[in-house]
């Protein structure tokens, strides 16, 4: 068994500090390395043990910045809770009458379990709570197995001493904790023989309790970063040790009209998590215990389904991280479950559920290898820091907010810059709360913002990843900028672009393209940019238009953005970008020319490189054509009606000059060629089929056949940008006239950015029924938790308009940056939005 432990954490530790964040984190991450680094106090409950505890780490290790070495941290706990977790699971195990090797691989099981679950293994590399919190409740765990298996009462009192310091500690530093503790205790009662030793087990949980809160009036009296006013008086001690100011949050969702919704949750929530053959065998392995061993059943099912329901009703964005703490039962029900099974029988499905969690380790760990290169945070607000002007007040939300103090008060870059946070007010639109502290700023002080809005008598212009905010009108940029002063028909005048995106940029993601320009016709008809992307034949590949507004004082310079898709069927190779310009009118489109009669203008070339990481596909294949392609995967999408479009995704090498046919047995077929493609390098090409799906699709190479997997019956694959692809929708009726329209998302790639889903209901005659706006799964799965392959069901409410007397509706989604207000582009051609098929309502 010390071999298995030593084993467990070695290989834990290595594979958490492999894939560790390595620079400052935005939003909480930033908060705890920021509050670490300086002795600081984090936002309630204070977390003052972590504090002191990271604080100390980071003055030990002795290389890296102190934000990686507090994400090191993480993984250091992270691996000593997989450890108590297979101890725990192994005690049970032989408690139950298995023998020492399927105790040894139940152990094993459960770490493996827990371990490579997606919120777990994330948790594990970066500055946090969750992690601590799990390795107080694993402690726990394995103090209650002691208990049950004690020879005798002296073994029982140091387990019962072990159990309340792991509960004092963990309920100092996260208090949620609590609701666990009620059944660790029950547990614990039910196996103590009286006379019970109770006097040396209250003073450990006690102690473990309180020490660790006298950090926070001590550290509030000195004055510390981030500490509240008032912190070293009872009342104020109180109020941010039990978070009184987050009191309307604990259980907001739990009542008859929230409740419903948020169960309907549950199918996304733990599948984000695990394997579903792990899932299934925890499920198993709560029945077996349900027979073998009630007292066990009810420690294990009843904190998993209390913190459950505990976390799904609180009102806070980040669902998948408050449950972590259940994510434990579950991970000792799955090593429990070769235990309660017949030798030979359990002996196989203890072989089947390791290779289960393999594959769940093995699915995840792509996303945490590229996520260990991830600087997105600085490289977000670093630049927007760096480049401010002199003595300017830069207005943040809390996202943003952390890692731009952390860059001040840690690294002392530019202190001359006052950041301000803008949080949410109750009863105020959070717009409102940003236009009032915009309106606050003094006239004379530059201002800038890390999120974009459309103020009234105010001009944004993009500045780095953020936004420099002038009053109207402004007539001279300070962004840099290509100039590329240009007339288009008497009617605007460009002044000139500035390009952001993902460079060496590559098919299958976007490039967005900043234009400032000025009206100089009269503004009776709005003109519009179209940015166009030309082959190397001249030939139109992709393009995106935005309608300018009118009604612009002379000389008056505004800003548009506009986001160039770049299709996952382009080929590398160079490109031209052009810009033109024209009206609409009664009798339709008006080019307008450029001062040499051209119809657009050359901006810049663009090289795409070859695609060099897999791609994601529903349907993963690997049939290779003699030397030279593999097919890899197929996905298809019926969104319109009348045509099956086949996405096939190929490695290299291909030389290109042959054509790929795909014929149903219906009938249908079509072809297209399959270009060059450089060895280890990937390409997808699209096939469009008259018909539907139900067919038996056949694929021809080179004169090979190979039959396809079959399409699903509702075939639908809409890819937004390089990030999420849209895979499923469906519509049922709620309470009180609700419609809840669930939308099925996948992953396409680890994300770091927060997107937000606006689904908008539209009549036939074009008129908007109802939309509804939120980040995925009613806020709780933020994108920012997705990596490669994560699916979720984002569910939306809307309420069709009294007036509305019923018929079919046409539904859309949009999924948009919420920091930068720019949708992701459907990389489908045919689509400005994600289409998710006709309802009758």
């Amino acid at each position: 068994s010390f071999l298995a432990d030593g084993a467990v954490f070695v290989l834990a530790l290595l594979a958490y500090f492999l894939t560790a964040a390595p620079d400052v984190l935005p939003a909480d991450g930033g908060e705890f390395q920021l509050v670490a680094a300086l002795l600081g106090v984090a936002h309630p409950p204070g977390f003052p043990l972590y504090t002191l505890a990271g604080h100390l780490f980071i003055r030990l290790l002795p290389f890296g910045t102190p934000a990686y070495r507090l994400n090191l941290m993480s993984g250091l706990l992270a691996a000593a809770a997989l450890v108590w977790t297979a101890r725990a699971t192994r005690r049970w195990a032989v408690h139950l009458g298995a023998s020492s090797a399927v105790a040894l691989g139940g152990g094993l099981l459960a770490a493996l379990t827990l371990g490579t679950a997606t919120t777990f293994w994330a948790q594990a590399t970066i500055a946090n709570v969750r992690t601590p919190a799990v390795l107080f409740a694993a402690w726990g765990l394995d103090a209650l197995a002691r208990l049950a298996t004690a020879a005798d009462r002296r073994a029982q009192a140091r387990a019962l001493t072990s159990l309340a310091l792991a509960l004092g500690l963990g309920g100092s530093h996260y208090p949620p904790l609590a609701f666990v503790a009620l059944f660790f205790a029950l547990y614990a009662w039910q196996h103590l023989t009286p006379p019970r030793p109770l006097a040396r087990p209250l003073l450990a949980g006690l102690l473990g309790f309180g020490l660790p809160l006298l950090y926070l009036p001590i550290r509030g009296a000195m004055g510390a970063p981030q500490a509240p006013p008032g912190l070293d008086t009872w009342p104020g001690f109180l109020h941010h040790f039990l978070a009184q100011g987050f009191a309307g949050d604990m259980f907001a969702f739990a009542n008859s009209g929230d409740l419903p919704h948020r169960l309907a949750l549950l199918p996304t929530l733990f599948p984000f998590q695990f394997h579903p053959v792990l899932l299934l065998a925890a499920l198993l392995g709560l029945l077996g215990l349900l027979r073998r061993d009630r007292r066990l059943f009810l420690l294990l099912a009843g904190s998993l389904t209390l913190h459950t329901f505990v976390s799904i009703t609180y009102r806070a964005p980040q669902t998948v991280e408050y449950l972590m703490p259940a994510y434990l039962p579950v991970a000792v029900a799955v090593g429990l479950l070769p235990a309660l099974l017949p030798r030979s029988l359990g002996t196989l499905t203890a072989i089947a559920l390791l290779l289960a969690g393999l594959a769940n380790g093995r699915a995840h760990a792509p996303s945490f290898l590229l996520l260990a290169h991830d600087r997105t945070a600085r490289q977000t607000v670093g630049p927007l820091l760096e480049t401010a002007p002199s003595g300017a007040r830069l207005l943040a939300d809390w996202r943003w907010v952390t890692p731009l103090r952390y860059l001040q008060q840690v690294e002392g870059i530019r202190p001359d810059v006052e950041v301000v946070e803008v949080y949410p007010v109750a009863g105020e639109e959070y717009r409102a709360t940003w236009l009032r502290r915009v309106q606050e700023t003094p006239p004379c002080q530059p201002l800038l913002l890390t999120h974009f809005y459309r103020f009234d008598g105010y001009t944004a212009e993009p500045w780095q990843a953020g936004f420099l905010l002038h009053r109207r009108p402004v007539t001279v940029t300070r962004a840099p900028l290509t100039a590329l002063p240009t007339d288009f028909g008497g009617q605007v005048h460009l002044v000139g672009y500035a390009l952001r995106g993902e460079r060496p940029p590559h098919p299958g993601g976007t490039v967005e393209f900043t234009l400032a320009w000025q009206q100089t016709g009269d503004g009776e008809t709005p003109p519009s940019f179209t940015l166009r992307l030309l082959d190397a034949d001249g030939r139109l590949v992709a393009q995106a238009d935005r309608r300018l507004e009118s009604g612009l004082a002379p000389g008056e310079i505004r800003f548009e953005r506009l986001t160039l898709p770049l299709y996952f069927t382009l080929t590398p190779g160079r490109y031209q970008v052009t810009l033109g310009a024209y009206t609409v009118t009664p009798d339709g489109f008006q080019t307008l020319p450029a001062a040499d009669g051209a119809e657009a203008v050359p901006l810049t070339e663009l090289e795409l490189a070859p695609v060099t990481a897999p791609p994601f596909t529903l349907n993963p294949l690997g049939v290779t054509f003699g030397s030279g392609p593999t097919l890899v995967g197929v996905d298809y999408d019926a969104s319109r009606p009348g045509t099956l479009r086949v996405y096939l995704r190929w490695r290299g090498p291909a030389a290109g000059g042959q054509t790929v046919t795909v014929r149903g047995a219906y009938g249908a077929a079509g072809s297209t060629p399959l270009p060059p493609i450089p060895d280890g390098a990937y390409q997808t090409i699209v096939v469009d089929l008259d018909g539907g799906p139900n067919d038996r699709l056949r694929l021809t190479l080179g004169g090979r056949e190979v039959r396809l997997p079959r399409p699903p019956s509702e075939a639908l694959f809409i890819p937004l940008g390089d990030a999420m692809a849209v895979v499923g929708a469906r519509s049922h009726a709620a309470a009180d006239g609700t419609i809840a329209l669930d939308v099925d998302l996948v992953s396409l790639r680890p994300l770091t950015v927060d997107y937000r889903t606006s689904v908008r209901l539209v009549s036939d005659d074009g008129r908007w029924l109802a939309t509804h706006d939120c980040q995925p799964a009613l806020g709780a799965v933020p994108t920012l938790k997705w990596i490669r392959g994560s699916r979720v069901t984002d569910r939306h409410l809307l309420h069709l308009p009294d007036d509305f007397t019923g018929g079919e509706v046409e539904g859309w989604l949009v999924a948009y940056d919420w920091f930068r207000m720019e949708p992701l582009p459907p990389l489908d051609g045919r689509f400005g939005a994600a289409p998710l098929g006709r309802y009758r309502y």
